[in-house]
């Protein structure tokens, strides 16, 4: 309990801290490093987390780093969170990731902060490299001399909300929903996902509660596809409403929507 109070703190203190250059908005540090031209350093962070905190703080105390990178702070446990580690092949918190002021990726690991532009003291003692080991890449930092020759990257979208199941619900029998065969009508986004796989564990969660006939739809958006966990077709608003209802007693946050804004449309069986 301590340690998650301790976690608290240590968030709040980063949020209003007067660390220069940094937005508590992942979309407000986009926005500000391709007005300014500058590199994006996206820290992905969890709660009670001892080894993000000393990581961040490291940061903190890198004068140089603070003053050349816009830099943000993603709760990766959250569903944007996630995407955003999915999307860029990051597993785990602590980890940092580094775009051009483009969104092109130009530098990600995980674990302690360091700053790709201080090169290693030459003076200082080397440790023989393992076999395995590849030589640090030279890190070219954006300036503001350089052209822009590529479209913005594409925003994460922050359209489906899903909830962190804590604990199980009372189990609540669910409304069977009345299918149709048009698209007419609306349908439950009980989540929207980066990656298939974690579309088809809310899936599999869904039938272990009675929820069941729940498919995966694929949404292209600007080149990146998304997978939707969507119900079958209900003819009215009410019904659809009453589900959302009973999903949220078991821990699951779905959304309704129109079957036309479902491509391609759901043909209920």
């Amino acid at each position: 309990m301590k340690l998650y109070l301790l976690s608290l703190l240590f968030l709040w203190n980063a949020s209003s801290t007067k660390t220069p250059n940094f937005y508590p908005s992942y979309v407000a540090a986009r926005e500000a490093s391709k007005n300014y031209q500058k590199d994006l350093l996206i820290f992905f962070s969890k709660q009670s987390c001892s080894q993000c905190d000393a990581a961040w703080a490291t940061f903190e105390k890198d004068q140089l780093g603070t003053k050349i990178f816009i830099s943000t702070m993603i709760d990766a446990q959250d569903f944007d969170g996630a995407v955003l580690l999915d999307k860029y092949g990051l597993n785990s918190a602590p980890s940092w990731l580094i775009l051009d002021y483009e969104g092109n990726v130009k530098q990600k690991w995980a674990g302690d902060w360091k700053n790709p532009h201080v090169r290693p003291d030459p003076s200082a003692p080397v440790e023989q490299p393992k076999p395995e080991a590849k030589p640090v890449p030279v890190f070219k930092a954006t300036t503001a001399t350089q052209p822009a020759t590529k479209p913005a990257a594409v925003e994460t979208p922050a359209t489906a909300p899903v909830a962190v199941i804590e604990k199980p619900a009372p189990a609540v029998t669910p409304a069977e929903p009345k299918t149709e065969n048009t698209t007419s009508g609306f349908v439950l986004q009980a989540g929207y996902f980066g990656s298939e796989a974690n579309a088809q564990k809310l899936v599999n969660d869904l039938n272990t509660k009675g929820y069941e006939k729940y498919t995966i739809k694929t949404a292209l958006q600007n080149g990146t596809t998304y997978y939707r966990v969507v119900s079958p077709g209900f003819s009215s608003e009410a019904e659809a409403a009453k589900v959302v209802e009973a999903l949220s007693g078991s821990g699951i946050k779905a959304t309704i929507k129109k079957m036309t804004e479902i491509v391609p449309p759901i043909i209920s069986d």
